[in-house]
């Protein structure tokens, strides 16, 4: 167990000196590789082997479709339907940025897209309307907390990438916790507007407005459903389905929305390629690390003291999730699915938890550290769209974090609220 404790150490000490996530994976995989006498050429064909993959296909075939659909003017589209919906209520345009992230999450699946996106515009939004630049930021990153949950969740498709459960139970399994997340981040919302004080005029709610939104934004919304339905079905795999995306994508740009243009798709395909290969090379390098980790008898060692040492199912989970809580602070989401998600299903499975309840649970709980300081990525998109220093969000965002650690809890002690779907539906 020292070893492994050695591991993380490195690691972390790595990270904290400014290393990129990749290159601090990668150095640790190799100072403990020659540690154990094993030959270098290993760190290339594990690293291969990490990302040779139909199933992984799936992520930048959604990152193309997502930045097609976004250079045609969705989000506009989106945020005017929330606002139509949601906008009439006091924190209207709070409310808004939440709600427009769980539409987004629905075309998109990742949270620092969102907080790119949706805080581009509502940022500078909610502070011309005289909210708190701290408080725009602390909404904008707490909500996009949701893209990550909402399928088609590219967290989901990796899960279920290193656990060989069906995608199709995993997006479904998501969608009442992300709304359940939506509504209670709202009540937070409504509560810091009074706290707060603040004073905005609200428009009435208006039917010919709503009306108007939501046929201008059902080419838009078409395509989740499309995707979820497809792959729910069994008529596609995720990554067939990531290509219907595109397709669709190029026929709502170019003929429905009119928005896109054929210039357009260079700066698009550079986009989603810098996008994709960030996040692909991570996974190689955590494929390298999780090899020295197996070497190290890491599954099982966990396993060992989790699930003999603590016994208790309830209370074992409950040390997995501070521990994964704690990791998640300081390590990217997607590291952490790519090390921890065999572990968690073998947990979970001693235990005797149903593998999607218990899996979507812990993806939920693997995305928090993006929102916790000190190296919260969707966190540091919303604050660098703002021209915030980090340190004046952290007390704002808080509330929204509690929401999401709510919902877990929620979520972990009534399984019904993931597995409900799931049942229903598959």
């Amino acid at each position: 167990m020292w070893q492994v404790f050695w591991v993380f150490a490195v690691l972390l000490v790595l990270i904290f000196t400014g290393l990129p996530v990749y290159l601090a994976l990668l150095l640790t995989s190799v100072v403990f590789m020659v540690g154990m006498d094993l030959p270098l050429n290993l760190l290339v064909i594990k690293m291969f082997g990490g990302v040779n993959s139909f199933s992984l296909m799936a992520i930048p075939f959604f990152i193309i479709a997502g930045n097609i659909m976004a250079k045609a003017d969705i989000t506009d589209k989106i945020i005017d339907l929330s606002d139509s919906l949601v906008g009439q209520f006091k924190g209207g345009l709070g409310h808004v940025n939440i709600l427009a992230s769980m539409f987004f999450g629905g075309i998109q699946g990742s949270g620092i897209a969102d907080a790119s996106a949706i805080g581009g515009m509502l940022i500078p939004a909610m502070e011309k309307q005289g909210y708190d630049k701290d408080y725009a930021v602390a909404v904008t990153a707490g909500s996009s907390m949701l893209s990550p949950i909402i399928p088609p969740s590219i967290a989901m498709i990796l899960y279920s990438y290193y656990t060989e459960i069906p995608v199709s139970r995993l997006f479904l399994g998501g969608i009442v916790p992300g709304v359940l997340i939506a509504l209670l981040q709202m009540g937070v919302n409504r509560y810091v507007y009074a706290k707060r004080k603040y004073n905005i005029p609200t428009r009435p709610f208006s039917l010919k407005k709503l009306i108007h939104s939501l046929y201008g934004s059902i080419g838009a919304l078409l395509m989740p459903i499309i995707i979820i339905v497809g792959i729910v079905t069994g008529i596609v795999t995720a990554t067939e389905a990531g290509v219907i995306a595109i397709g669709y994508g190029l026929i709502y740009g170019f003929w429905i929305s009119k928005k896109l243009r054929l210039k357009d798709m260079p700066e698009i395909l550079i986009s989603s390629g810098h996008t994709t290969a960030i996040v692909m090379i991570t996974i190689a390098a955590a494929a390298a690390l999780s090899n020295v980790l197996v070497r190290m008898r890491f599954q099982n060692e966990v396993m060992s003291f989790v699930v003999t040492t603590i016994g208790n199912p309830i209370s074992g989970t409950l040390f997995l999730m501070v521990v994964i809580f704690i990791l998640g602070m300081f390590l990217d989401p997607t590291v952490l699915i790519a090390m921890l998600a065999p572990t968690v299903l073998a947990i979970g499975n001693s235990f005797g938890f149903d593998a999607i309840h218990y899996g979507v649970v812990m993806v939920i709980l693997m995305q928090v550290g993006a929102i916790t300081p000190p190296v919260g990525s969707f966190l540091f998109v919303s604050c660098g769209v703002a021209n915030l220093p980090i340190d004046k969000a952290v007390k704002p965002l808080i509330p929204f974090i509690g929401t999401v650690l709510v919902v877990i809890l929620l979520s972990f002690f009534i399984p019904s609220i993931v597995t409900m779907l799931p049942k229903i539906i598959i």
